[in-house]
């Protein structure tokens, strides 16, 4: 009888522990990350970015939960800061800055981070790693992507990004962004 407590016992601190390593992709088993699809398509298509990217990035940042809110005051399905990218999209469309409840909105809040985004494409034209560098901008910023930038736009930014968690999430983004472009092949 105790031998059979103590296989019992093992098995499921085994179980805790396999779970403890896949807590992530376990919590990500549940995202519907088909949530918001024409939303994401019309915002993406009013800024020339590819849905699926905007898809990734809306992974990535909000688990696709209209009303998350980050450690820093992110906002909504992008993660908008409101003193960062709204506080500028609002300046260039000389509009008021939408307070929190309004960055809730799905199609606001995709509007200003494809915006936002879009922008960082833009900027990053010409560069190999395009997707790559503004993704950097998008998570810290466009002075860090310009350090992080390689001196020939055929480079790569390979071990150059000094922030740990922003080179995971370009990794993290990238990867489910070519997910997303597989599984429509």
């Amino acid at each position: 009888m105790l031998l059979l407590r103590m296989a019992v016992l093992l098995i499921l601190i085994g179980v805790v522990i396999l779970f403890y390593g896949q807590r992530e992709r376990v919590r990500d088993f549940w995202v519907d990350d088909t949530r918001y699809e024409r939303e994401i398509h019309q915002a993406a298509a009013d800024h020339g970015l590819d849905p699926d990217l905007v898809r990734a990035v809306v992974f990535q940042e909000s688990r696709f939960n209209a009303f998350a809110r980050g450690g820093k005051g992110e906002v909504g399905l992008m993660q908008l800061l409101p003193e960062g990218a709204v506080a500028e999209w609002a300046n260039v469309h000389d509009a008021a800055v939408p307070n929190e409840i309004e960055l809730c909105n799905p199609e606001l809040n995709l509007e200003i981070g494809c915006w936002y985004l879009a922008r960082a494409m833009r900027r990053w034209r010409g560069y190999r790693e395009q997707t790559e560098l503004a993704l950097c901008q998008y998570n810290a910023g466009e002075q860090r992507a310009r350090r992080w930038c390689p001196e020939d736009p055929a480079g790569t930014i390979a071990g150059r990004i000094t922030i740990p968690s922003t080179e995971k999430y370009v990794t993290r983004i990238m990867a489910r962004y070519r997910k997303y472009k597989e599984e429509k092949l």
